[in-house]
């Protein structure tokens, strides 16, 4: 019943290397994946040689701290083996007392504290695995529910909170006060499993939740009443009614509406502009969003003009066929140029120009 929660190899000495022949590419990629973590979830912790040196410097105290990876246990087949030795920072054997020569003095530099950066897939769910908030089966429903519900979008991988994502936060965090936290959830979770495990009665538990939270949402709906986000006022003008458009909030995505509806129907999607020309008619490349959410680009004059391509377009020329070089990101995120045309050499032999942090 709880395998959902620990999927593991049926037999261990099936190494990955040993079913490339009968395995797709993604069914090998997750096989050795289950397989690595399993096995490192097996074997003894690494070990890291940790040194820490405090130094005088006449009225001032200094501090050089060093870790070197000495032996790699369940490194030798976790996937972060590689990351753990670019963190290496070895410092040199001193002993104490001993005097040391200044090499160089840097000046001073002014250092400004920075957000937070915002939460991709993979650090919200280790976000929600600190807390101890839902469990790995219910990581990726409550992903897909807070994009489902606008309450937040992605952009370059990261989640970006919308304006219906944080008036429902204010609204809740103000009446819910004792659901909105992150004890609760954690909490229940725990009383699920004592329920389970037969440690504590189901009745009992929903009857304490429950009486004061159904007093609590019924004061909500009565204090909260209906609530809509005011529109917000465009610089395009409805080429119908004359009025000026406002930007709705759709299941695709943002768009142009005008606000006479339902007398003038007008409405548009919001084209942004890319800076690049169209290779067809000369007109504006813009960005556009597919019925699923993911990114393609196109020209501004579509269905007339019917440019597209997944790749983002650029200002330069092939040098073979003269067709248009796209920014193409490979899997292993490096970007490359690119020719359109699929039959060109260039479709095919990439020019790496940059690499995506």
């Amino acid at each position: 019943q709880d395998a959902h929660e620990a999927i593991r190899p049926s037999d261990v000495l099936k190494h990955p290397d040993t079913l490339k022949e009968y395995l797709s590419r993604d069914q090998l990629r997750l096989y050795a994946l289950i397989w690595r973590r399993f096995v490192a979830s097996q074997m003894t912790p690494a070990v890291f040689d940790t040194t820490t040196v405090d130094i005088k410097a006449g009225n001032l105290g200094l501090r050089a701290n060093g870790s070197v990876l000495k032996f790699d246990g369940f490194l030798a087949v976790y996937d972060k083996k590689d990351e753990e030795k670019e963190k290496e920072v070895s410092v040199p054997l001193l002993k104490k007392g001993q005097k040391l020569l200044l090499d160089k003095v840097l000046p001073a530099q002014q250092h400004f504290t920075e957000p937070s950066p915002r939460y991709t897939e993979a650090s919200l769910v280790k976000k929600l695995e600190e807390n101890g908030i839902g469990r790995p089966s219910t990581y990726a429903p409550t992903i897909n529910t807070i994009q489902e519900r606008g309450y937040v979008e992605k952009e370059d991988k990261k989640f970006l909170p919308t304006e219906l994502g944080c008036l429902v936060v204010q609204m809740l965090s103000e009446y819910f006060t004792d659901i909105i936290d992150v004890e609760f959830s954690a909490n229940m979770e725990k009383s699920l499993d004592d329920i389970a495990e037969g440690e504590a009665d189901k009745t009992k538990v929903l009857d304490k939740f429950y009486k004061p939270f159904a007093q609590t949402l019924a004061v909500a709906e009565e204090k909260i009443g209906t609530v809509e986000i005011p529109p917000e006022v465009s610089d395009v003008q409805c080429e119908k009614c004359g009025r000026m458009m406002v930007i709705k909030h759709g299941r695709f995505g943002d768009f142009l509406a005008c606000p006479g509806f339902p007398e003038c129907r007008n409405a548009k999607p919001i084209l942004k502009k890319i800076g690049v020309k169209c290779p067809l008619c000369g007109a504006e490349a813009v960005e556009r969003k597919s019925k699923r959410g993911r990114k393609f680009f196109g020209c501004e004059k579509y269905p007339e003009c019917e440019f597209v391509t997944w790749d983002k377009p650029t200002d330069k020329k092939c040098e073979k066929c003269s067709g248009v070089l796209v920014e193409h990101q490979e899997k292993n995120g490096k970007i490359v140029l690119q020719c359109v045309n699929e039959s060109c050499v260039n479709g095919k032999k990439k020019r790496v120009i940059k690499k995506r942090k």
